[in-house]
């Protein structure tokens, strides 16, 4: 019973991270007017890139459950080395961001300046749910009151399984 919960839920994830791959720079570009700047386009890449590797992630952990034989740990390889590029793809949106706000003209309108800022922290915070600490808590309840009983932020998921790839 409770394997079939955890499968319905992963199920779920790896889709929503998928969808949300195609979703969200149409949702930004519709907010920028369908005009956006190239700091927001270049704001895009890593927020894409990090939904790609989440849903990539979800899938293989519910491959894993539903075959042991499935090569999870080929998929943790490719994930590991994927970290540094997407940490190195957030600093660049991050500090276009900063150089449009910093600079005047780089944005085509206010709503562009808000989508590329959003999509650089989106990125950023992904980046942090994923390979360090779990910030997501609404969408499992015991994870949502842990979270309000005051026991922090616990390592992702995936942190977790990376820690366990990379010492092996």
């Amino acid at each position: 019973m409770a394997a079939a919960k955890l499968k319905r839920r992963l199920s779920g994830y790896w889709k929503m991270e998928a969808g949300n791959v195609l979703l969200m720079p149409i949702i930004l570009l519709m907010l920028a007017q369908w005009n956006p700047s190239w700091i927001s386009l270049v704001s895009f890449v890593p927020m894409m890139f990090l939904l790609i590797i989440g849903a990539y992630y979800w899938r293989a952990k519910l491959s894993q459950l539903e075959d042991r034989a499935y090569p999870f740990d080929r998929a943790m390889r490719l994930i590991s080395v994927c970290q540094v590029p997407a940490a190195f793809l957030c600093v660049v949106a991050a500090g276009a961001v900063v150089f449009g706000w910093l600079t005047s003209g780089q944005f085509t309108s206010g709503w562009d300046q808000g989508v590329a800022t959003f999509s650089a922290v989106l990125a950023g915070l992904e980046y942090v749910n994923y390979y360090h600490r779990q910030l997501q808590h609404f969408d499992h309840g015991p994870d949502f009151k842990r979270l309000l009983a005051g026991k922090g932020l616990r390592p992702s998921q995936m942190a977790r399984d990376l820690k366990t790839h990379r010492r092996t």
